[in-house]
């Protein structure tokens, strides 16, 4: 195997390098021989720089979540928290292994305080805050996770014309109401109707 160069290693590239095979082959493959075998590097290499795979995990997730863009103001309101969950939501679909590798870190801490100033700076006590932010998380992950299975949705342009088709062919006796919608089942792309979930939980909010 070819050396990497004397030098050639930093925090930065193993981080990287460790995002790139979490995309392309899963979180279990971002260990410490396989990252040393792709960087050309002995494992003892990068012990200078992580004690070992769940602190490069950690380091990966919070580079990641450190890339979304965060309001520095109270004055961004639920709108600025609206942004925030629609990033996040990018990232993690983006990322599908990345909610797997979550260290409750700098990076979750950094974005828990800016959710709770923006929901705090609208008035709302800390009892409703804190079931919002809880709310706007699990519905966010649920929604991820869905993601992963429903996105080859958004690619067939039938998708929908065969959902309402087999609707009409529900009884009637049983499934009035399911029935009904094959004649004008409204259509949501994935992204839309993670977005939809979002305003209810803040419209709830104001």
């Amino acid at each position: 195997m070819p050396r990497a160069p004397r030098g050639s290693l930093s925090h930065r590239l193993i981080v990287e390098r460790a995002i790139r095979l979490m995309d392309d082959e899963g979180l279990e493959a971002v260990t410490v021989r396989r990252l040393a075998q792709d960087l050309g590097v002995r494992p003892m290499a990068l012990y200078t720089y992580f004690r070992g795979k769940d602190e490069i995990l950690a380091a990966l997730y919070d580079h990641l979540l450190a890339s979304l863009e965060l309001p520095d103001s109270p004055d961004a309101g639920l709108d600025g928290v609206r942004r925030i969950m629609t990033d996040y939501f990018r990232l993690l679909t983006e990322h599908k292994a990345l909610i797997k590798a979550g260290s409750g870190g700098e990076a979750d801490l950094r974005l828990s305080e800016v959710i709770y100033m923006l929901l705090l700076g609208t008035g709302l006590d800390r009892r409703t805050a804190v079931g919002v932010a809880a709310s706007l998380v699990r519905f966010t992950v649920g929604s991820v996770a869905l993601y992963q299975e429903r996105s080859a949705w958004d690619a067939d342009s039938d998708h929908w014309s065969k959902v309402r088709s087999s609707l009409r062919d529900l009884p009637a006796d049983r499934y009035p109401i399911m029935r009904s919608f094959g004649d004008d089942l409204p259509e949501f792309t994935q992204q839309q109707a993670f977005e939809f979930g979002v305003d209810l939980i803040l419209r709830a909010a104001r």
